[in-house]
């Protein structure tokens, strides 16, 4: 018997606090959730977990891993010596900023290095192996910009303009990236969009989207889909009656 959906959050904080290793998307993949759980014990003082003591000594390890890692153009690819890769350059520097949101200390000149490269990659729109960036990995490197920074507002306009062709992953991004630059109009629109296209019944709601090809193989992203929605639903449309739903199926 649990008291309500959320009760599910207080046993998922241990699991996610992990020590950062291996390559740049397995040292992203402890180092976020670290951050994550950090805010989280700040934010709900009932929280709590097993290890707290090592928590801030995670995030510091996360964070020189990822320093190490950072190549000399700015971004970031699977490793230190291979091709940048818009997604995983996207990803970090989305972790370094909620890094800082949640109070952490990072190297200002890291972060605006990154922030450099995604100017770059968004104005190429093509990555090192001169192939287009996808849609949706364009839609996360602008909301890493506009998340990060203000930042020239041509970026997120052009991807308004190409909605129609990003799936709900991509949407709710940009939704979250129109908030961070304070314009409210598209945001909420883009938020209403997502609020009708949820796949949605009496009891749960959720979103289907399909990641890009990585690594030889695709598959449904519908977890991350429904995640980043529900954020943007959170942010834009508290009162939505689909915000429950989708907590529910998440759950």
């Amino acid at each position: 018997a649990s008291p309500s959906i959320a009760a599910s959050l207080f046993g998922a904080l241990d699991y996610l606090t992990a020590y950062p290793y291996g390559c740049t998307e397995q040292t992203m993949s402890s180092f976020l959730p670290n951050v994550v759980v950090a805010q989280a014990l700040k934010a709900v003082k009932t929280t709590s977990i097993k290890d707290s003591a090592s928590l801030q000594k995670k995030v510091q390890k996360g964070l020189d891993r990822l320093y190490g890692f950072q190549h000399e153009d700015g971004g970031w690819g699977w490793w230190k010596d291979d091709p940048t890769d818009p997604f995983m350059t996207a990803y970090v520097v989305d972790g370094l900023q909620m890094a800082r949101s949640a109070g952490f200390a990072v190297e200002n000149y890291r972060l605006n290095r990154g922030r450099d490269k995604i100017k770059k990659l968004l104005e190429a729109n093509k990555n090192e192996d001169n192939k287009p960036i996808d849609l949706e990995d364009r839609a996360y490197l602008v909301y890493a910009l506009n998340a990060s920074a203000e930042e020239d507002a041509r970026y997120v306009l052009d991807l308004f303009g190409k909605r129609g062709n990003l799936q709900p992953y991509g949407r709710a991004l940009l939704a979250l990236a129109l908030r961070a630059r304070g314009d409210k109009g598209r945001a909420e629109q883009v938020a209403g969009e997502i609020e009708k296209s949820a796949r949605a019944n009496d009891l749960d709601a959720h979103w289907e989207s399909t990641r890009r090809p990585m690594l030889d193989f695709t598959e449904e992203n519908n977890t991350e889909a429904t995640a980043l929605s529900l954020k943007a639903l959170a942010q834009l449309k508290p009162e939505s009656v689909v915000l429950p739903k989708a907590a529910r199926w998440l759950v």
